[in-house]
């Protein structure tokens, strides 16, 4: 049995798949949320009805988590088990995606640490592959669904900022130039899809797309925050200016670019007398 909360909330394993009432939802996804811990029947009250729970709320949610125990499987040997005063669900790792997610995503970083961008662009995009749409999508935002369904976006797209990064490593500017023009639409606060959008474009030759892109960046950010862009993409687009990125080769530090001004830094003596190939 699988539990996946990278999209809408569904069980492989039970029927298809769908947990056919709101509430119940709720219950699963703390119960997920949670996993290996148990959860109070007065916190599983407090996630549904908030402040102003009904006089059967005791009842109402034992009947919940009896439905979603005669699905997932009763007995002594069920994943979903009583505890005093509430309930605790017990799975495997790899039977939520989730946590799936997590452990792909932390490979990839150690591919990046280790100075390998095939291997680490291959366990994100793994890791990426499994999102259906927005996390718990079908489940009612309560506190705990709403802080943890965040929490996976927010690690969604620091996981495709990483993967593009090291796309980037691989020298497939114009694949990544395409999608970061996209992003920067939905997330035009997020100065890293920004560095990688400048970078990107200069790597494809298209310089002064690259510095139309830093001055987008600049208008939003000062326009939205009031404030200028941070110490890398202003030195990226001084590197920009002169010329002086250079394209990826096998013996880049491990994790660049992702500390692009360190790099910069480093190069720009030679920028302006070495031009790198492309």
């Amino acid at each position: 049995m699988r539990f996946r909360m990278l999209g809408p909330l569904r069980v492989q394993g039970i029927g298809d798949g769908a947990v056919s009432a709101a509430q119940q939802r709720v219950v699963l996804s703390v119960l997920l949320v949670e996993a290996g811990r148990p959860v109070t029947v007065e916190r599983l009250i407090d996630e549904i009805w908030d402040e102003r729970p009904p006089r059967a709320a005791v009842s109402v949610v034992r009947g919940y988590v009896m439905r979603l125990r005669h699905a997932l499987g009763s007995g002594t040997d069920g994943p979903l088990r009583t505890r005093q005063a509430g309930y605790e669900l017990t799975v495997d790792d790899d039977d939520v995606d989730a946590r799936v997610f997590s452990q792909l995503v932390a490979a990839g970083r150690r591919a990046v640490a280790d100075g390998d961008p095939q291997t680490a662009a291959n366990r994100l995009a793994k890791a990426l592959a499994l999102w259906r749409g927005a996390a718990l999508a079908d489940v009612p935002a309560t506190r705990t669904v709403a802080t943890y369904a965040a929490r996976l976006e927010s690690d969604r797209l620091a996981a495709t900022e990483e993967w593009l990064s090291a796309l980037l490593e691989l020298g497939r500017h114009s694949d990544v130039a395409s999608q970061l023009q996209r992003l920067v639409v939905d997330h035009p606060l997020r100065e890293r899809l920004w560095e990688l959008l400048v970078l990107a474009l200069h790597r494809c030759g298209r310089r002064g797309e690259a510095l139309d892109a830093y001055r987008q960046a600049r208008a939003v950010l000062a326009a939205e925050l009031g404030l200028e862009p941070g110490a890398a993409l202003q030195e990226l687009q001084r590197a920009v200016l002169s010329d002086g990125v250079a394209a990826p080769t096998a013996s880049f530090p491990a994790g660049w670019p992702r500390r692009l001004s360190g790099y910069y830094t480093r190069h720009r003596g030679r920028a302006n007398t070495t031009r790198p190939p492309r």
